[in-house]
This record gives structure tokens, sequence and C-alpha cells, in this order.
């Protein structure tokens, strides 16, 4: 059984990751949420945020999706109107 069997969406590491590099990773992902990104575009600004700081380990975070979801589309938080 897969963990996304389970829930519609995991973030997981290809390798070890250096500690610096996940909370950069995890610190961009839940403001891009709290922002109102969809979940892939969250996951891409941290993969982002993990380079543009001149970290190597960009590629590791990884994410998986149920196959009846869609990242793109799915957002986790709309943030009130201003």
């Amino acid at each position: 059984m897969k963990l996304v069997d389970t829930v519609p969406f995991a973030i997981g590491m290809s390798d070890s990751i250096g500690d610096i590099d996940a909370i950069i990773y995890a610190a961009r992902f839940y403001a891009s949420v709290a922002d109102g990104q969809s979940v892939q575009a969250a996951h891409l600004l941290s993969r982002t945020a993990i380079e543009t700081n001149g970290l190597l380990d960009r590629d590791l975070p990884t994410l998986t999706c149920a196959a009846d979801v869609g990242p793109s589309a799915t957002k986790l938080l709309t943030p009130p109107p201003q």
C-alpha cells in the first residue's frame, strides 16, 4: 500500500536532504500554501527556493499524488480577501 492510497498528497525525499535545504523547502511550501497557491505551485516554488539560496538539494523533494486528484488545481487554503 502506498501512502497516497490513504491521503491525496505526500511529499517525500528521494535521498537524504540537508537540514537547511529541508527547512527552506518547508518554510516556502507552507508560506505558499497559506498564500493560496496550489499544491503543485507550492512544491515548485519550494524547490526553486532551495536553488536560489545556492543549495544543492533542489531535486530531492518529490510530490506524489493520488490518481484522482490534480495537484495544480488543488488549493489547501484560500486566504481571506484583503
